[in-house]
């Protein structure tokens, strides 16, 4: 594969989420944006996908403790609280918390370790559904739902409608890989990836499209977006949306079919004993397990090990 191309999803063309069976960028026509939409009521499997406000815009994020919300670092490290807004979703009128402190994981520089998590002014509401972290690495060629408050725009197009804090949409999408790496800078993170394959064809990453009407990408104002998945009957907080990527030098990230897109995965260990003493251990307990006695679990051990392979894409490129 030639050099991939690293954009932030916050500096790219705009681009967003879809509905919950649908996607964020939308597929060609007859599909559209307006069919990705996820309407804002307690119904919605996705309540704890909450807008970030910031003085840069409109970015995505989730709720992972009672006065807690997961971002991507290049979204709210250098913000001040008093200029971050939390916008919740979860019915017809939205509600807007205050940012009472903002702390990155140690070290993050895009796109690696690229976390940040937003302490609330006040806990969110009983009717946001707050999910639990995967703390194990989901299987591969899972089926992953993304979901945040980015633009949109037909996939063979490009984004042509722009995000809103109150417009949440979200789409599916399949895990394609899962690396420690994806330049030779000699960083280290855990690393989903995905491409946004066409209505048929196969994209850069291989696989079957889900469709013209559930494949989906990220686009600006997604990053810091959740990624959900439904493993084992239980639905799971497996990742955030953080960076696209290219093939090749010079090619420009327009959202289009055959972006590469991907995050943070966050049963890296390392970032699980982070949001466990950051949040005060009121993380969502794992299913069936009382709160808050749980550990990390046994695919902790299995990611250390994954994380000393080294794998990565090629050689690192510039960002636009």
């Amino acid at each position: 594969m030639n050099p991939l191309r690293r954009h932030l999803l916050a500096l790219a063309p705009l681009l967003a989420l879809g509905e919950p069976a649908h996607a964020l960028m939308a597929g060609s026509v007859p599909d559209s944006p307006q069919a990705r939409v996820d309407a804002n009521r307690p119904s919605s499997p996705w309540t704890s996908a909450v807008a970030v406000l910031t003085k840069a815009g409109v970015f995505s994020g989730v709720v992972v403790a009672p006065r807690h919300v997961l971002t991507a670092a290049h979204v709210a490290a250098s913000a001040q609280p008093a200029d971050v807004m939390v916008q919740l979703n979860h019915e017809a009128v939205p509600l807007q918390l205050a940012a009472s402190a903002i702390a990155s994981f140690p070290g993050a520089s895009f796109p690696y370790d690229d976390l940040s998590l937003i302490t609330l002014a006040s806990p969110v509401p009983d009717g946001v559904q707050i999910l639990p972290i995967r703390r194990e690495l989901p299987p591969m060629h899972q089926e992953l739902t993304l979901v945040g408050y980015g633009g949109s725009g037909p996939g063979d197009q490009g984004a042509s409608v722009p995000r809103a804090a109150g417009l949440k949409r979200s789409g599916r999408n399949v895990l394609d890989a899962v690396q420690a790496s994806i330049d030779d800078s000699g960083r280290r993170s855990l690393f989903f990836l995905y491409d946004f394959d066409g209505p048929s064809g196969d994209g850069p990453l291989g696989g079957p499209s889900l469709g013209n009407a559930i494949e989906t990408g990220v686009a600006e104002g997604d990053s810091g977006g959740p990624a959900y998945a439904e493993i084992d009957g239980h639905r799971w907080l497996v990742g955030i949306n953080t960076v696209t990527l290219t093939q090749g030098a010079g090619v420009p990230v327009d959202f289009r079919f055959g972006t590469i897109g991907g995050g943070m995965l966050l049963c890296d260990p390392r970032f699980l004993a982070w949001l466990e003493t950051r949040t005060g251990g009121t993380l969502a307990p794992p299913p069936g397990m009382p709160w808050p006695a749980w550990v990390l679990g046994a695919g902790a051990a299995g990611l250390v090990g994954f994380l000393g392979l080294g794998w990565r894409w090629t050689r690192r490129t510039p960002n636009a």
